[in-house]
Protein backbone atom coordinates (compact mmCIF):
# COMPACT_ATOMS: atom_id res chain seq x y z
CA UNK A 1 0.00 0.00 0.00
CA UNK A 2 2.81 2.47 0.86
CA UNK A 3 4.48 1.79 -2.47
CA UNK A 4 1.27 2.56 -4.38
CA UNK A 5 0.74 5.82 -2.47
CA UNK A 6 4.36 6.86 -2.91
CA UNK A 7 4.17 6.05 -6.63
CA UNK A 8 0.95 8.05 -7.00
CA UNK A 9 2.55 11.03 -5.25
CA UNK A 10 5.61 10.80 -7.49
CA UNK A 11 3.45 10.54 -10.61
CA UNK A 12 1.43 13.62 -9.59
CA UNK A 13 4.65 15.59 -9.01
CA UNK A 14 6.11 14.46 -12.34
CA UNK A 15 2.93 15.39 -14.20
CA UNK A 16 2.85 18.86 -12.66
CA UNK A 17 6.44 19.39 -13.86
CA UNK A 18 5.34 18.74 -17.46
CA UNK A 19 3.74 21.86 -18.94
CA UNK A 20 0.08 21.50 -19.85
CA UNK A 21 -2.74 23.77 -20.92
CA UNK A 22 -4.69 22.69 -17.83
CA UNK A 23 -2.10 24.43 -15.65
CA UNK A 24 -3.03 27.75 -17.26
CA UNK A 25 -6.70 27.67 -16.24
CA UNK A 26 -7.61 30.56 -13.99
CA UNK A 27 -4.25 32.33 -14.30
CA UNK A 28 -4.08 36.10 -14.65
CA UNK A 29 -2.09 37.40 -17.62
CA UNK A 30 0.79 38.27 -15.26
CA UNK A 31 0.75 34.74 -13.82
CA UNK A 32 0.62 33.23 -17.32
CA UNK A 33 3.64 35.27 -18.38
CA UNK A 34 5.52 34.21 -15.25
CA UNK A 35 4.61 30.59 -16.01
CA UNK A 36 5.85 30.97 -19.60
CA UNK A 37 9.15 32.30 -18.28
CA UNK A 38 9.37 29.38 -15.87
CA UNK A 39 8.68 26.88 -18.67
CA UNK A 40 11.25 28.60 -20.90
CA UNK A 41 13.33 25.49 -21.53
CA UNK A 42 10.54 22.92 -21.48
CA UNK A 43 11.17 20.77 -24.54
CA UNK A 44 8.82 21.34 -27.43
CA UNK A 45 6.82 24.15 -25.78
CA UNK A 46 6.66 27.51 -27.50
CA UNK A 47 5.37 30.55 -25.68
CA UNK A 48 5.14 34.08 -26.99
CA UNK A 49 3.44 37.44 -26.55
CA UNK A 50 1.06 39.16 -28.89
CA UNK A 51 -0.49 42.54 -28.23
CA UNK A 52 -3.60 40.62 -27.09
CA UNK A 53 -2.46 37.48 -25.25
CA UNK A 54 0.18 35.21 -23.79
CA UNK A 55 0.24 32.32 -26.27
CA UNK A 56 1.30 28.70 -25.69
CA UNK A 57 1.90 25.94 -28.23
CA UNK A 58 2.40 22.56 -26.56
CA UNK A 59 4.05 19.45 -28.00
CA UNK A 60 1.47 17.54 -30.00
CA UNK A 61 -0.14 20.71 -31.37
CA UNK A 62 -2.37 21.81 -28.46
CA UNK A 63 -2.61 25.59 -28.24
CA UNK A 64 -3.72 27.80 -25.40
CA UNK A 65 -3.92 31.53 -24.76
CA UNK A 66 -4.38 33.78 -21.78
CA UNK A 67 -5.88 37.08 -22.88
CA UNK A 68 -4.30 40.30 -21.71
CA UNK A 69 -6.52 42.83 -19.96
CA UNK A 70 -8.27 45.25 -22.29
CA UNK A 71 -6.55 48.20 -20.65
CA UNK A 72 -2.96 46.87 -20.49
CA UNK A 73 -0.30 45.37 -22.70
CA UNK A 74 3.14 44.01 -21.95
CA UNK A 75 6.30 44.93 -23.84
CA UNK A 76 9.48 42.92 -23.24
CA UNK A 77 12.62 45.06 -23.52
CA UNK A 78 16.17 43.69 -23.74
CA UNK A 79 18.77 46.40 -23.28
CA UNK A 80 22.17 45.49 -24.69
CA UNK A 81 25.77 46.68 -24.88
CA UNK A 82 27.42 44.46 -27.53
CA UNK A 83 24.91 42.08 -29.10
CA UNK A 84 21.21 41.83 -29.76
CA UNK A 85 18.80 40.10 -32.10
CA UNK A 86 16.17 41.51 -34.43
CA UNK A 87 12.70 40.76 -33.08
CA UNK A 88 9.14 42.04 -33.04
CA UNK A 89 7.26 39.24 -31.23
CA UNK A 90 8.67 38.23 -27.85
CA UNK A 91 9.15 34.47 -27.52
CA UNK A 92 9.64 33.60 -23.85
CA UNK A 93 10.71 30.17 -25.08
CA UNK A 94 13.38 31.53 -27.38
CA UNK A 95 14.37 35.18 -27.11
CA UNK A 96 17.64 35.71 -25.27
CA UNK A 97 19.02 39.12 -24.35
CA UNK A 98 22.64 39.89 -23.58
CA UNK A 99 22.28 41.34 -20.07
CA UNK A 100 21.12 38.53 -17.78
CA UNK A 101 20.05 39.29 -14.18
CA UNK A 102 21.32 42.84 -14.54
CA UNK A 103 20.04 45.81 -12.51
CA UNK A 104 18.42 48.43 -14.75
CA UNK A 105 16.69 51.69 -13.89
CA UNK A 106 13.58 52.00 -16.04
CA UNK A 107 11.87 55.34 -16.62
CA UNK A 108 8.75 55.45 -18.79
CA UNK A 109 6.86 58.65 -19.67
CA UNK A 110 3.65 59.02 -21.64
CA UNK A 111 3.15 61.49 -24.51
CA UNK A 112 2.21 64.24 -22.08
CA UNK A 113 5.54 63.75 -20.28
CA UNK A 114 3.95 62.22 -17.18
CA UNK A 115 6.07 59.54 -15.51
CA UNK A 116 4.15 56.25 -15.52
CA UNK A 117 7.01 54.02 -14.34
CA UNK A 118 10.21 54.87 -12.52
CA UNK A 119 11.89 51.99 -10.77
CA UNK A 120 14.90 49.77 -10.52
CA UNK A 121 14.34 46.37 -12.06
CA UNK A 122 16.53 43.37 -12.72
CA UNK A 123 16.53 41.74 -16.14
CA UNK A 124 15.21 38.21 -16.12
CA UNK A 125 17.39 35.16 -16.89
CA UNK A 126 16.44 35.77 -20.54
CA UNK A 127 17.87 39.33 -20.42
CA UNK A 128 14.51 41.13 -20.64
CA UNK A 129 12.46 43.43 -18.43
CA UNK A 130 8.70 43.12 -18.86
CA UNK A 131 6.79 46.39 -18.83
CA UNK A 132 3.02 46.35 -18.26
CA UNK A 133 1.71 49.58 -19.76
CA UNK A 134 -1.67 51.11 -20.57
CA UNK A 135 -2.91 50.40 -24.07
CA UNK A 136 -3.19 52.74 -27.03
CA UNK A 137 -0.30 54.91 -25.94
CA UNK A 138 3.11 55.97 -27.15
CA UNK A 139 5.78 56.07 -24.45
CA UNK A 140 9.32 57.34 -24.13
CA UNK A 141 11.50 54.82 -22.27
CA UNK A 142 14.90 55.48 -20.74
CA UNK A 143 17.10 52.72 -19.36
CA UNK A 144 20.29 53.09 -17.33
CA UNK A 145 22.65 50.39 -16.15
CA UNK A 146 26.31 50.32 -15.23
CA UNK A 147 26.75 54.02 -16.00
CA UNK A 148 25.36 53.60 -19.53
CA UNK A 149 22.02 54.80 -20.90
CA UNK A 150 19.59 54.11 -23.74
CA UNK A 151 16.32 55.70 -24.81
CA UNK A 152 13.59 54.87 -27.27
CA UNK A 153 9.90 54.77 -28.02
CA UNK A 154 7.39 52.05 -27.14
CA UNK A 155 3.83 51.74 -28.40
CA UNK A 156 0.94 49.73 -27.02
CA UNK A 157 -1.53 49.71 -29.88
CA UNK A 158 -3.17 46.61 -31.37
CA UNK A 159 -0.42 44.84 -33.29
CA UNK A 160 2.43 46.75 -31.60
CA UNK A 161 5.73 44.96 -31.14
CA UNK A 162 5.99 42.94 -27.92
CA UNK A 163 9.77 42.54 -28.19
CA UNK A 164 12.10 45.53 -28.20
CA UNK A 165 15.77 44.71 -28.72
CA UNK A 166 17.01 48.02 -30.14
CA UNK A 167 17.97 49.89 -26.95
CA UNK A 168 21.78 49.94 -26.84
CA UNK A 169 23.31 51.10 -23.57
CA UNK A 170 26.13 53.57 -24.34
Amino acid sequence: MFFILASAAWLAAAQSATPSAAQLRGLTPQQALAQANQWRSAGGLQSYLTSDAVMFEFPGGKRSRVALARQQMVVAVAPYVNQTHSCKTHFMSGCQGELVNTPVRVLVRNQAGKTVLDRRMRTLPNGFVELWLDRNQTYRVSLTSGGKAAAGTLTTHAGSDTCVTTLRLQ
